[in-house]
């Protein structure tokens, strides 16, 4: 008899495409095993929905692909509760004395508006925007990047940047992430992004990158760094369990943000 699931593909792509929002991956053997199909079927399925730009195919099943964001003027004005939350948490990982670099993000940019005036810092950013920001904190060392700006990305990423930091050596640096999965580690979307970026892990100490709860068990298309090498991730307060738990023990530190306080 033939099985519901197999005679309707369309509803069984739906049904997929929802266990991959949830769970940011999925496994075509326990796909077919639960709609009772072959798994012929299901990598079918999985191709349709590659083939739409919602997920990566990978060996054994496929991974979630978040949303491109458009430029960082657009994505500052988006989630600003959630971002000054993950900023908060992010911040207070920072000790007096270090040279940090704050790659450009909307998320980072919380960051820097959250550091403490009173910690005396050397801050290095590839952001104007993020420059302005760190500019108003009275004890710290603002070095901004030159080059090209990328409206996308919302910084210098090009070679000239990428020369320029090998001038530096950072204690830590709050690295971008466009997605970040527990086997394809941090990934970007752009080829020159994702070089600039690999760049800046290799002059810091400590990377330490916070991430939406939508970027979690996702993956863009250039990766950057292993989870194995991220000291710090910083997630929502309500990060989904089912996207979190593959991150413990790949990461050595998994910083919650703390929930933000409804005004009355």
């Amino acid at each position: 008899m033939t099985s519901p699931h197999e005679a309707f593909p369309g509803e069984r792509q739906q049904l997929i495409s929802q266990r991959l929002a949830r769970y940011g991956r999925v496994i075509a053997a326990d796909l077919a095993s639960e709609f009772n199909v072959s798994e012929h079927s299901i990598r079918r399925d999985l191709g349709v929905l590659a083939a739409a730009g919602l997920c990566k195919r990978v060996y054994g099943g496929a991974i979630l692909v978040p949303a491109a964001e458009g430029s960082l003027d657009v994505r500052v004005r988006k989630d600003p509760v959630r971002k000054g939350s993950l900023g908060q948490a992010a911040a207070a990982l920072l000790r007096a004395g270090q040279h940090v670099f704050i790659d450009a993000g909307s998320t980072n940019l919380a960051i820097a508006g959250a550091i403490d005036p009173s910690l005396q810092l050397t801050l290095s950013t590839n952001s104007p925007l993020i420059a302005v920001q760190l500019m108003k904190l009275p004890r710290a060392e603002v070095i901004l990047l030159g080059g090209r700006l990328n409206p996308i990305a919302g910084g210098v990423i090009g070679l000239t940047a990428v020369e320029q930091l090998r001038q530096f050596s950072f204690d830590v640096c709050f690295l971008g992430a466009c997605a970040i999965d527990p086997d394809n580690g941090v990934t970007a979307f752009g080829l020159e992004d994702a070089e600039f970026k690999r760049a800046v892990v290799a002059a810091s100490g400590q990377v330490i990158t916070a991430v939406t709860n939508e970027k979690l068990s996702s993956v863009a298309h250039y990766q950057v760094v292993s989870c194995e090498e991220v000291a710090a991730l910083v997630v929502e307060h309500d990060a989904p369990r089912e996207r979190l738990e593959p991150f413990y023990g790949r990461v050595t530190n998994v910083v919650t943000g703390v929930r933000e306080q409804r005004r009355s």
